[in-house]
């Protein structure tokens, strides 16, 4: 299977492509899959503060605020004082309450980049996306759906892999998808790969509230906001990637 991989904000295709090389190595080892890593579209500048984690540039993101007014409407800059409440969803809801920029323009033109790169660079079979990339990810996929039921437009992405990724964005209304809000669902096969000690795992599991149950599969690697590195634990997820990869094709 043919994965087409989505780097987290701030991030680039070079960087992904490091961060995810045990997983890519254990999975071309048996040909079970290949990859192929984009830069997203937009170029960045990190919050401050937090220059020395995302690495030396370039910085590129997906979504941005559709006006730069100031850093504080940007709700990246916000993960300094993640909230936590009962759920997940309630969590989110109050990290996106008040005061958070339209992201509407952006977004939009990433969903179209990645149409458009799927049909010059395609065809694929998966996508994988970390963080803001799994983010970007879900909602392409709600997109598919929604052009499916406007145009019989045959989905071409059969399955996921999120990392540490937040709930997808409405492609109709760009509002976040929600499950206690809403019955959008994305419905294809899904590998939901969390991190325990992640400070914003709410966002992981309100991603995965969104997805087709029967089809969903949550994989604890028991760390923070990274990609798992371990031997031991990449060929076990090696291997829960392979059943989803069989039972999607």
């Amino acid at each position: 299977m043919r994965f087409l991989c989505l780097p987290g904000a701030y991030g680039s295709a070079d960087k992904f492509q490091v961060q995810l090389a045990p997983l890519v190595n254990e999975l071309i080892s048996d040909d079970s899959a290949s990859f192929h890593f984009i830069n997203a579209p937009c170029e960045a500048v990190p919050p401050k503060g937090f220059e020395d984690f995302f690495g030396k540039p370039p910085y590129y993101r997906f979504i941005e605020p559709d006006e730069k007014e100031t850093e504080d409407t940007d709700v990246l800059s916000r993960i300094r004082d993640f909230p936590e409440c009962d759920t997940p969803e309630d969590t989110m809801r109050e990290l996106f309450k008040e005061g958070v920029a339209s992201s509407v323009l952006s977004t939009r033109r990433a969903i179209e980049f990645l149409l458009d790169t799927m049909e010059k660079e395609g065809p694929f079979e998966g996508i994988i996306g970390y963080s803001e990339g799994a983010t970007v990810a879900g909602t392409l996929l709600l997109a598919e759906q929604e052009l499916f039921e406007k145009t019989g437009r045959q989905p071409m992405i059969k399955c996921a892999i999120f990392f540490a990724g937040w709930p997808p964005l409405d492609p109709r209304t760009y509002s976040m998808v929600l499950s206690d809000e809403s019955d959008t669902m994305i419905n294809i096969h899904t590998c939901h790969i969390i991190g325990s000690l992640d400070p914003y795992v709410a966002g992981s599991l309100a991603l995965y509230n969104t997805c087709e149950p029967d089809y969903a599969h949550i994989f604890d690697h028991g760390k923070g906001h990274t990609l798992p590195r371990e031997k031991v634990v990449i060929k076990e997820l090696g291997d829960v990637i392979r059943n989803m990869i069989s039972e999607a094709t």
